[in-house]
């Protein structure tokens, strides 16, 4: 900790200043889902439509119609614009009407609000903004072509979306719920703008029968990288020696203040198909029963502010971090950054990290 700092100095944020739906990249579904016909769903607390037009281009948008608000999950694409079931208003995929039946000129009040959307190994990702902030996050210094992706897994972790992802940063529960034995201190940093890192190294101890396959077949020490994007979009890698993990979880806060989490696991690509389907439905396996049940352990955390200490503060300092994050665009005549990888974040506005002695690397890649 800095000479003067103290606890006193770094308090949690109060609950109320958290964003209920951050601005961040969120899992709409499988692609294939909306390849054919609109399908439309309930998320962040609206309806959402997510439609391919003609060209193969995906669009996720708000779900009901500006004239009456019928759910265009029930209408059908015609060409390059998404068609109202109830009276035939067309919409582009830019959200303006385009048609509007029996009139020659269009109200002013006929468009939809739309999300930046990105297709990507399978499955459609959206951003809920008008624009993308941060370009669609992938393990850094990877290239996504080189991956295949697993079939998605879920569960409902029974809190809120910023003490879930607030899980990368508190070290108690590392030994407690994960049973794993840092062997170093871990460093955390910021790679990228929108993202905040922990990297730590440890010894597996637990006896549970998953970590029982892991010493057979990983090995007993595991380098862990933990990079929250946006405050909801979570990336993680396993080095285990023997074997390399790597998933996304996406979480989504629920009207209820829970949160599910909705995660994919990575593997290399393969020249064998069967062989990725194989590794592929190993890993999905193993971490979903991992990761699950840490949440029927984890039933009923509640953020309490007033409640948290001097062993925190790196989960402190995560809350501070992320109700820093800016929730719009800092200028509307910015350009949109095409969406690559993680090489293409601009670091012109990093969100700065505070540092503690031999823990936190702030900027190091």
């Amino acid at each position: 900790m800095p000479a003067g700092s103290s606890i006193s100095a770094r308090q949690a944020p109060a609950a109320e200043q958290f964003p209920a739906y951050p601005a961040s990249w969120y899992v709409f579904g499988a692609s294939r889902e909306a390849a054919k016909q609109p399908v439309s769903k309930r998320m962040l607390g609206r309806e959402l439509v997510a439609f391919r037009t003609e060209s193969g281009r995906f669009v996720v948008a708000q779900a009901n119609c500006a004239h009456m608000g019928a759910d265009l999950g029930c209408g059908k694409v015609i060409g390059e614009s998404i068609q109202c079931p109830f009276h035939g208003w067309r919409y582009g995929a830019d959200g303006q009407c385009t048609y509007v039946p029996g009139k020659m000129e269009i109200p002013g009040f006929a468009r939809l609000q739309t999300y930046p959307a990105v297709e990507r190994h399978g499955y459609l990702f959206f951003f809920n903004g008008a624009e993308a902030l941060f370009p669609l996050p992938f393990f850094f210094g990877e290239d996504p072509a080189g991956f295949v992706a697993g079939k998605m897994f879920s569960y409902i972790a029974d809190t809120t979306w910023y003490m879930n992802s607030a899980h990368a940063f508190d070290l108690q529960h590392f030994a407690s719920v994960h049973e794993r034995e840092l062997i170093a201190p871990p460093q955390i940093d910021a790679p990228a703008p929108y993202a905040r890192r922990n990297r730590y190294r440890a010894k597996v101890v637990g006896r549970s029968v998953f970590d029982r396959l892991l010493y057979l077949f990983a090995g007993k020490t595991v380098e862990i990288t933990l990079s929250v994007c946006g405050g909801t979009f979570v990336l993680v890698t396993g080095n285990f020696g023997k074997a390399y993990s790597r998933f996304i979880m996406c979480t989504r806060p629920l009207e209820d203040g829970r949160t599910l989490c909705e995660g994919i696991c990575f593997a290399r690509r393969s020249r064998v198909p069967l062989f990725n389907r194989l590794s592929l439905a190993l890993r999905r396996k193993f971490t979903h029963g991992y990761l699950a049940a840490e949440a029927r352990q984890l039933r009923g955390t509640r953020y309490n502010p007033r409640s948290l200490g001097e062993n925190d503060l790196d989960m402190i300092d995560f809350f501070q971090w992320v109700i820093s994050l800016p929730q719009i665009a800092p200028s509307a005549t910015q350009p949109l950054q095409r969406e690559k990888n993680d090489e293409s974040h601009d670091r012109s506005v990093a969100v700065a990290v505070r540092s503690s002695p031999s823990r936190v690397v702030a900027g190091e890649r």
